[in-house]
């Protein structure tokens, strides 16, 4: 397998130019599959633009638009919407001057606010970002689209496979093992016998905006490229396994209070709060092991992978040592 093919930014700055009536300065910002440029421009607020890998399918662009637009019209969240060609086309397809593959643009707005994983938060606003995501997932559950039953390398369930294929450092070789095993024959029976809807699937501290100054603290919640269906379960331990300190002797104390938000909003039976802490620490081994792989088959953004996972292997020890704990805070929250 190899890198998939980049851009030129003034070749970019022309199609926009050309299709969408738009004349921006692009600056490319970090992301896992598609290109993603910030366009800014004089006279206008700034945008979001994403070129798609090649081969992406169309359905799943029309995916995240359908998502994003179903959100705008049945909650307060704000989200990205998409910004339309003149033609009123929210999705096009770019022909690359000089030959190689076809790639769809399409373009976003752009939200104000600071990522969550650049700022400190508190458990009060921990707790705020959770109620966010309760209101997301409490409005997807109604959410329909064809697109959205997909099987992704992401989606938790896949774990004991991907664990099979990709083969740890050896000093974490052990690590893996019990996280693995414990998901297999715990959480993954519980997770998967309870409620399944389209989710987020990516909702964590690299995908939420806030403004300490802003009312109700969360600006935006973005990033909707790993939409599918899925456990609920399995969408709250992605959230959780972020938010997870492995400096502290409790590392589930902002965790603890996101569930606190979420349950607020969505709720989740106690069965399912029981395996919640285990699932956190199988999605750290999970964003470990498929980040390690990206980093040697993708090289050029092996700095993006590194940044998502620097942490996760001692975040899964801190959490499989302490999931006693953790599950004591989850179903004191509920």
């Amino acid at each position: 397998m190899t890198e998939p093919p980049g851009v030129l930014e003034h070749e970019l700055a022309e199609y926009l130019r050309e299709h969408y009536a738009i004349d921006v300065a692009l600056t490319r910002l970090g992301s896992e599959r598609d290109e993603t440029y910030r366009a800014s421009g004089t006279s206008a607020a700034d945008l979001i633009v994403k070129v798609c890998a090649p081969g992406e399918p169309r359905a799943i662009v029309e995916l995240q638009l359908a998502v994003t637009d179903y959100l705008t019209r049945a909650t307060t969240v704000p989200v990205p919407v998409a910004v339309p060609t003149p033609a009123g086309e929210t999705i096009t397809r770019w022909e690359r001057p000089g030959g190689g593959p076809d790639r769809l643009v399409y373009v976003i707005s752009c939200l104000p606010g600071t990522g969550l994983a650049e700022q400190r938060l508190s458990p009060e606003r921990t707790e705020r970002v959770g109620t966010v995501h309760g209101e997301v997932t409490a409005a997807l559950a109604g959410f329909r689209h064809p697109a959205a039953a997909r099987r992704l390398l992401w989606d938790l369930s896949g774990l004991p496979e991907l664990a099979d294929r990709i083969t740890p450092p050896r000093s974490h070789a052990r690590l893996a093992t019990q996280v693995v095993g414990h998901f297999t024959s715990v959480v993954r029976p519980v997770a998967e016998g309870g409620a399944r809807q389209v989710v987020h699937g990516d909702y964590s501290v690299h995908n939420v905006l806030a403004n300490p100054a802003a009312p109700g603290f969360v600006t935006g919640v973005i990033d909707f490229g790993d939409v599918h269906i899925a456990p609920v379960l399995y969408d709250l331990a992605v959230a959780v396994s972020n938010l997870l300190d492995h400096r502290l002797a409790d590392p589930w104390t902002l965790a603890s209070a996101h569930v606190r938000g979420f349950l607020g909003v969505h709720d989740v039976e106690p069965t399912q709060l029981r395996t919640l802490a285990a699932a956190a620490a199988a999605r750290c081994v999970q964003r470990a092991l498929i980040s390690q792989w990206r980093a040697t088959v993708y090289p050029t953004r092996a700095a993006y992978a590194e940044q998502h996972s620097c942490h996760d292997w001692v975040r899964a020890e801190a959490a499989i040592q302490t999931l006693d704990t953790g599950t004591q805070h989850f179903l004191a929250a509920a």
